[in-house]
């Protein structure tokens, strides 16, 4: 009877050990997500200005006017 609580009980604590290595892995994974769509983000939002920047110098040169 002890034997089977003490490999119940190491079994046990070797299940928690994954569990908290795996939040762990988890939770640095999410940090890089964030970290990557933020700078995605950045990236986009800049790529976006300049797109309308272009086209503002683009729509002046050919002497368009928006509405």
């Amino acid at each position: 009877m002890l034997t089977a609580w003490l490999n119940t009980r190491m079994l046990s604590v070797q299940v928690e050990s994954v569990r908290a290595e795996l939040r762990s892995e988890m939770k640095a994974m999410e940090e890089r997500i964030g970290r990557q769509l933020a700078e995605l983000e950045l990236r986009l939002s800049k790529q976006i200005m300049e797109l309308s920047q272009w086209v503002e110098r683009l729509e002046e040169a050919r002497g368009l006017v928006r509405p």
